[in-house]
């Protein structure tokens, strides 16, 4: 895992409300998706709203630390660094 001041660069207040704007876009529109999906029993919908949820949870932990995730954040993130 990166700590930052080796080799991670903070991000700036552009990045970050880019950041926060890609948050909210792909959080509204997987919650839009996912009340259509079951509506319409149409699980695989669900299944892809869910993911566009989680990924605008990504963003939103990008702008919150104000530098991009490594791998292992972004599919872990209650892990403690090392």
């Amino acid at each position: 895992m990166h700590r930052l001041g080796e080799g991670v660069r903070k991000l700036s207040k552009l990045e970050r409300a880019a950041a926060v704007c890609l948050s909210l876009v792909w959080v509204a529109g997987g919650f839009i998706a996912l009340g259509a999906a079951l509506t319409h029993s149409r699980w695989i919908m669900a299944l892809c709203a869910a993911a566009a949820i989680g990924y605008g949870i990504a963003w939103a932990r990008v702008a919150l630390l104000s530098r991009l995730l490594s791998w292992p954040e972004l599919f872990m993130p209650w892990r403690p660094g090392k």
